[in-house]
């Protein structure tokens, strides 16, 4: 293995092939991809800077007699800089970019990325790719455009084009260009010859996408250091960080992410909005490092529950039971928060016991899971947003942070809505548990176990999970005919009723000799023969488990039984889970800050009087306006990405045509259209130049005082 390694270092060797093993992908880099390094090159020209980390490369000798190296690891990296250095060499030959080298820089530099000159044999192109991703590559090796393959057949004629128009719109010569990519880092791992590649490929693929990631986000937060630095940060921050993530970082710099950016990045991009996140907020390494280490720490506690006050601690594993990680970003907030502002341990259970409310109560009514991402990546400064506006106008805040979560949460509609008495009292009787994810029934029956019970039973999931415990169907499955009989000439009708409700399951620990046997069997218990000898089976009447108290107390398992058993737990369910209330009345509203990346966003009608963008306040007249000055301000940042998606027409046009205006030379933006199509435009903005959708707030008039002539939407 090598140390840091500049990308021009490693394309050295004009003997040397790049093989892509056949059992690799195709060439898979997608627009934004290739967008978002064209730009970071961009920036590394412009703001002088002298490194920039791409990740790393992992190769293995193709054989012990030539140089070739077999790309194990990378070859999206090397195919990407090779179509890049060919577009640009091809801009020039054009005469569309400058070069300061002249011709015969330019024949230097594809002979040092593109051709291996020396080598001997039939191909002295340096890269061979996969054969489907080949015949495209040399068709742009040739430089002959008539023979190259169709850019919706091929990801590298794709990507090549998008290259030689970024360069087109750009502001960098090839020369300049070409310094720019020489200041690319990696981290170049070269294997032993006699290692099997086939091996190696499963190995480094074997543990997943996650860790890679990890991997890639830990060697650019030191890389960069000294020896000495490396080390005592490595020792000081980094093996704690991992220490209190189970040595599996990924989820938790995913998270933080979350907490710091209220978005939810994918687990495949982590490391480019991990880099990308950094070099927005420019941090000293070990600020940043340290910030990340205190996070860990409150990520440990809410995942694993180790704050040491035990009912706190009790409830974060009775949330951990759940199975989702999308609450922990919250909580890791709402922990420092509590941390920083001496918030009682009482509060901090009520805070925590209305998230358990909001889930149970959902699952029961059936709500999807994905919109709580966003809910929880938010709810944190949604509460704060309040406690500031409050600051603001002088007013004195007499409710607690319960109170203003309760009262967020109480807002919310649609698919992200809490859930009330008469939709639990309509699903709770219905719900088809075998219908849920694994992890919500463990929690559910774990929590209507034991409920609030000092005395509860904490191992029950962990038994469930081992098949200890399990949940048993009271009436089977597979119905005998004795239960047939049992049941009544509706036997067909109650079977498909509530065979998988709550009022006809419950635990044991006999689960796999129960089967089908009579309710009578099932109660009182009976003997049966396992390895050749007689076993005593107990029944539901010596069950230690609560849940099935009442069919002690039943002689037979009809209808009548399940309904009153329904109506049993569904007492339990709204005693455990109570709806929630709240106290706090909300100030009367002069303006409405909103956030673009609220879940419940609703603008048709609404006037805006001024947006915020990266923390600087804008006054607008109309939406019309709100929206070009903000892709005026987006522009200036990124202008060659804007102009990239003028060249698309699609919102954004490089022509000035009716119904659009200006927001730069070669950049127009429809603006002839409603906020609801506004706000389209933007979130396609956002997506293609990867912005936050939480960088934008609206300032609106409270709904009372909106206009209602259609046309303020304009």
């Amino acid at each position: 293995m090598r140390d840091a390694t500049k990308i021009d270092e490693y394309f050295i060797g004009e003997r040397t092939l790049f093989l892509i093993p056949l059992y690799q992908r195709k060439y898979a880099w997608q627009r934004k991809h290739c967008e978002r390094l064209f730009a970071d090159l961009v920036k590394v020209k412009r703001e002088g800077r002298r490194s920039h980390f791409f990740g790393s490369i992992v190769t293995v000798r193709a054989n012990d007699v030539d140089d070739d190296l077999l790309i194990i690891d990378g070859q999206q990296r090397i195919t990407t800089i090779s179509i890049l250095v060919l577009a640009a060499a091809h801009a020039y030959q054009a005469g569309i970019i400058t070069c300061d080298g002249g011709d015969d820089y330019v024949k230097d530099m594809v002979n040092k990325y593109i051709m291996a000159k020396y080598r001997k044999g039939d191909r002295k192109i340096k890269l061979r790719p996969i054969e489907s991703d080949r015949i495209a590559y040399d068709a742009l090796v040739a430089g002959e455009p008539n023979k190259y393959v169709p850019a919706d057949k091929s990801g590298i004629t794709l990507n090549y084009q998008l290259f030689y128009d970024l360069i087109k719109i750009g502001e960098l010569s090839f020369d300049e260009l070409i310094e720019a990519i020489e200041r690319l880092i990696i981290i170049d791992i070269r294997l032993d010859s006699g290692d099997n590649p086939q091996l190696i490929f499963e190995s480094l693929n074997s543990c997943g996408k996650d860790l890679e990631e990890a991997d890639k986000v830990r060697n650019y937060l030191l890389m960069s250091l000294s020896s000495a630095q490396q080390e005592d940060y490595f020792r000081k921050y980094w093996a704690e960080i991992e220490s209190c993530t189970d040595d599996e970082p990924t989820m938790f710099i995913r998270d933080y992410l979350t907490v710091k950016t209220k978005v939810i990045c994918k687990i495949t991009d982590l490391y480019f909005d991990f880099k990308r996140f950094d070099e927005t907020n420019e941090l000293e390494r070990e600020m940043l490092l340290a910030d990340m280490l205190k996070y860990a720490r409150y990520y440990k506690q809410a995942t694993k529950g180790t704050t040491g006050i035990e009912k706190i601690d009790r409830k974060f594993k009775q949330l951990a039971n759940i199975g989702s990680s999308v609450c922990t970003p919250f909580y890791m907030l709402f922990l420092e928060y509590a941390q920083n502002n001496s918030i009682s341990y009482d509060e901090i259970y009520k805070v925590l016991d209305i998230v358990e409310n909001y889930w149970a109560r959902r699952m029961i009514c059936g709500y999807p899971a994905n919109v709580m991402s966003k809910t929880f990546a938010i709810l944190h400064s949604d509460i704060l947003r309040i406690t500031a506006e409050h600051e603001k106008r002088g007013i004195p805040l007499m409710a607690s942070y319960s109170e203003l979560m309760k009262f967020i949460l109480l807002k919310k509609q649609g698919t992200a809505i809490f859930p009330k008495d008469p939709e639990i009292e309509k699903n709770f009787p219905t719900r088809q548990i075998y219908k849920m994810p694994i992890d919500y029934r463990y929690f559910l029956f774990e929590r209507m176990e034991n409920e609030n019970s000092k005395e509860g039973d904490d191992t029950i999931v962990q038994r469930m999970k081992k098949n200890e415990v399990t949940i048993e169907h009271i009436m089977p499955q597979t119905l005998t005919q004795k239960w047939k009989e049992s049941l009544g000439d509706n036997w067909q009708i109650i079977h498909e009723a509530y065979l998988h409700t709550f009022a006809n399951l419950t635990l044991t620990g006999y689960n796999s000799c129960y089967g089908n046997h009579t309710f009578d069997e099932k109660k009182e218990g009976y003997s049966t023969i396992k390895d050749d000898q007689e076993v005593q089976v107990y029944g539901f009447k010596d069950s230690a488990f609560r849940l099935s108290n009442y069919l002690k107390t039943c002689d037979k398992w009809t209808e009548a039984e399940l309904i009153e058993r329904q109506q049993i737990l569904q007492k339990k369910f709204l005693k455990l889970w109570p709806m929630i209330t709240t106290t706090y009345v909300p100030l009367e509203k002069v303006t409405e800050t909103v956030s673009f990346n609220d879940d419940e966003l609703e603008l048709t009608g609404r006037s805006i009087v001024a947006f915020s963008y990266k923390g600087t306040s804008h006054k607008v007249w109309s939406w019309k306006d709100m929206l070009v000055q903000l892709c005026k301000l987006m522009y200036a940042e990124e202008p060659i990405r804007m102009n990239a998606l003028a060249t698309k027409n699609f919102w954004f046009h490089n022509e000035l045509l009716d119904g659009n205006t200006r927001v730069a030379d070669n950049c127009n933006v429809w603006t002839s259209c409603n906020t609801k199509s506004k706000c389209s435009i933007i979130n396609y903005a956002f997506e293609q130049l990867e912005i936050n959708p939480s960088e934008l707030e609206f300032e609106l008039l409270p709904i009372n005082d909106k206009e209602s002539n259609e046309s303020a939407e304009y």
